[in-house]
């Protein structure tokens, strides 16, 4: 998803292939500080300028942050990752299918649950219980999402997020693109939206949505982001693409008080009468006149990112222009950067061939060259018990080409080791997510052949597996 120009939702087809790994390099980072704990509590409303990025619902109240991130990958307390060491050698890997669901693009689970709860473009969200899709799903969105389907068309329902809380609260969140009938959104808009559970475990109460965030969007159908994730601070971290086009020709990305190109960390909690609030230790504490909900930006399409369920380190990857697609790691308690877009595409300056400056520029430990991958999907480190070698071991993908490699973060030296390839024994198309379960195995959400003419195609949840 999301793609180098036109994006990436367009039918793919051909065998997969088995490229070699890309550039690795340690991060070059100036200017990024440690999160700190903030004060204060300011009210009012927060808008953000620059493009076609306001954001609506009321503006958040500031608070005292907990500081630094950590993640829950959707998990929180309850979660059963393995975090020993790695031991033995890797074996063999290949994927099983655990269930089959029309146009599947994001898999998450409440604290503790066995259950896998998969999040589909066409605004679903079907439950995954003893192995079998329960029949009734959890909660469709109907009209209120619109849907997307031919090439470089990315709009729908694309991430899914339970509350840490969930037990107690029964709350989750959905990000879609709006469609009709959404509080204070028009067609196209980027809509972070609350749900609570029904009395019935497996059916939500549909008429429980609170808009939490509504950030405006140009008439573009692409860079949409995708993810949203809890990290272990209980923060939201939403992921925004910078409004699609070209070169991010409205200059959202580099733009600290527009919501586009930005990865957001807010509570989205009701606060004060206010829809949400915002931590104190966002980038505002660093930037003067960032828009509160910000905390890194310089990002082109952060499609799908995911937290380390034992480190708590975040993984960002970053969809590329025309050259290199990018890997991200942010360690835990660190945040308000500038990850360089649109200056900056992978390790190079954008665009090819100018000049440019890495002032206050946090790079990828990781970039893609196009030859390899044209459309990277972030993917998640593996803190399962099944396979004790691939414990600590990060895998992503690439949904244009069908590419799937896996690397390891050494943490001391902030480098990442030199990316396998396992396109070839994985032999899987269309992966849109990689995320862990509640005990730490990591599963593959393939969408299958890829979207045309609008025909919505049946995908395939796998579990990551040892090979027999």
């Amino acid at each position: 998803m999301g793609g180098p120009t036109t994006g990436a939702m367009g039918s793919v087809t051909g065998a997969t292939t088995s490229p070699a790994g890309p550039t690795t390099m340690g991060a070059s980072s100036s200017g990024s500080g440690t999160t700190g704990s903030g004060t204060g509590n300011t009210t009012g409303s927060s808008t953000s300028n620059g493009g076609a990025s306001s954001s609506t619902g009321g503006g958040p109240n500031t608070t005292g942050s907990s500081s630094g991130t950590g993640g829950t990958g959707g998990g929180g307390a309850g979660i059963q990752a393995d975090c020993s060491p790695a031991e033995g050698e890797i074996p063999e890997l290949t994927l099983t299918p655990v269930a089959t669901v029309n146009v599947p693009v994001d898999l998450a689970y409440p604290p503790g649950d066995e259950r896998l709860f998969v999040a589909t473009l066409d605004g679903d969200v079907r439950v995954i219980k003893d192995g079998q899709v329960v029949e009734t799903p959890f909660l469709s969105l109907g009209s209120k999402a619109v849907v997307g389907g031919n090439l470089g068309d990315e709009r729908g329902l694309l991430g899914l997020a339970f509350h840490p809380d969930y037990a107690d609260n029964g709350l989750f969140y959905v990000h879609y693109v709006a469609g009709q009938g959404v509080d204070g959104a028009s067609t196209n808009d980027s809509v972070l939206e609350e749900y609570k559970v029904s009395a019935d475990p497996d059916v939500a109460d549909a008429a429980s949505g609170r808009v939490v965030l509504v950030v405006e969007q140009p008439s573009s159908t692409n860079h949409k982001g995708g993810s949203i994730e809890f990290g272990a601070d209980g923060l939201l971290y939403w992921g925004l693409g910078d409004g699609g086009g070209m070169g991010d020709a409205m200059g959202n990305a580099q733009n600290t008080s527009a919501l586009l190109g930005k990865l957001l960390r807010i509570d989205p909690l009701e606060s004060g009468g206010m829809p949400y609030s915002t931590p104190a230790d966002n980038l505002a504490m660093t930037v003067s006149g960032a828009a509160p909900e910000i905390w890194d930006y310089g990002l082109r399409n952060p499609f799908r990112f995911s937290f380390d369920l034992c480190e708590g380190d975040l993984y960002i990857g970053d969809v590329g222009q025309n050259a290199y697609e990018e890997i991200t790691i942010e360690k835990a308690a660190e945040g308000r950067k500038n990850y360089g877009w649109n200056i900056w595409e992978g390790l190079h300056c954008y665009p090819n061939g100018d000049s440019c400056s890495d002032d206050g520029v946090t790079q990828p430990l990781l970039e893609v060259p196009r030859a390899q991958s044209s459309s990277i999907t972030g993917g998640s480190v593996y803190r399962g018990s099944a396979i004790p070698s691939l414990r600590g071991v990060y895998f992503y993908a690439d949904y244009m080409s069908n590419g799937a490699w896996y690397t390891r973060y050494d943490r001391d030296a902030n480098t990442a080791a030199a990316p396998t390839s396992i396109s070839q024994e994985l032999n899987v198309e269309g992966v849109v997510a990689i995320k862990n379960g509640a005990d730490g195995e990591l599963y593959f959400v393939s969408i299958g052949s890829g979207l045309s003419n609008n025909v919505h195609p049946e995908g395939t949840i796998y579990k990551l597996t040892a090979a027999p």
